[in-house]
């Protein structure tokens, strides 16, 4: 799978496709547990249920739909999954993003500093950065900083200097530039939400396209509940929670495997998949051929 060839196919911006091929390099390596089954290699950790704005692009522009909730991944939550990640040599990525703005946790350095022996990336707003929030995330564990600007092109160089100032190398983070219209789709790979909204292509085209999201992530709510992926913002799909459970037994349950075989093979049937307009194959390729060899073993 040439990935360059296949982020170029995509209508997004230059800053996204450069985002995309460059989490490749570790998103797309497969590495295997004790038994020869291939581990997640990015979990996705949505460390809060607050955001401070409203983009036309997501569900929470409706406030009685997806309200404003002060609700936060809690410190010993953190400290679970994180020795679970280690006692299991995890070698891809976390990163913070999910339904909210992670800046907003009330005890966000110290969450940061938890999972500092991972890579570790946050997906911001850049509302709250600052350089001296810039040098604290970094000195606490962040490997990565990425800001979508929404406001314009002016943030390019307000955000450029906050990162300088802080002395963080340009390989060290990414701005995308998000301020775009409706009719370029702002700039981003817009999606439905799994059918929350009514944003992106028309979802009967994906119908029976293959989806690769369960092949190689994990999306877990501020609550530690393992959801289907990130795209549904129902969370109508549970497979387990991290509070009371390993993270591969979850990854290696019965129910995640049986859905993960399903959406590798085109069966978007099942809710919320059947209302969701999500590419899916961005990432996972190599996965996918790990998870068809062991099945067929």
């Amino acid at each position: 799978m040439d990935i360059f060839n296949k982020v170029n196919k995509l209508e997004i911006t230059e800053k996204t496709k450069l985002n995309i091929v460059r989490k490749s390099d570790f998103i797309d390596e497969v590495f295997f547990d004790e038994n020869g089954y291939p581990k997640p290699s990015w979990i996705d950790i949505s460390i809060t249920d607050l955001c401070n704005r409203r983009c036309v692009f997501c569900p929470r522009v409706d406030p009685s739909f997806y309200p404003n909730q002060n609700l936060h991944f809690s410190v010993d939550l953190a400290k679970k999954l994180a020795a679970d990640l280690q006692k299991n040599n995890y070698k891809g990525g976390v990163v913070f993003c999910g339904f909210g703005e992670p800046l907003l946790h009330p005890k966000i350095y110290d969450i940061v500093n938890i999972f500092k022996e991972v890579h570790l990336e946050i997906v911001t707003n850049g509302d709250k950065l600052s350089t001296d929030v810039v040098k604290c995330l970094y000195k606490a564990g962040a490997n990565f900083i990425c800001v979508s600007m929404y406001d314009g092109p002016e943030q390019v160089d307000k955000f450029d200097k906050i990162f300088s100032e802080a002395k963080v190398e340009r390989e060290n983070y990414i701005l995308r530039d998000r301020w775009h219209t409706q009719e370029d789709s702002f700039g981003l790979k817009l999606t439905n939400r799994s059918g929350v909204i009514e944003f992106g292509p028309d979802k009967v085209k994906f119908k029976q396209k293959p989806c690769f999201y369960t092949a190689y992530s994990m999306a877990i709510d501020w609550n530690g509940d393992v959801l289907l992926c990130v795209q549904d913002w129902n969370k109508k799909v549970k497979f387990g929670n991290i509070g009371n459970q390993a993270i591969l037994d979850i990854w290696r349950s019965i129910m995640m495997h049986k859905t993960r075989k399903k959406l590798m093979c085109g069966d978007r049937s099942s809710s919320p998949c059947n209302q969701c307009n999500a590419d899916g194959t961005v990432h996972g390729f190599n996965h996918v051929n790990s998870w068809s060899r062991v099945d067929n073993d």
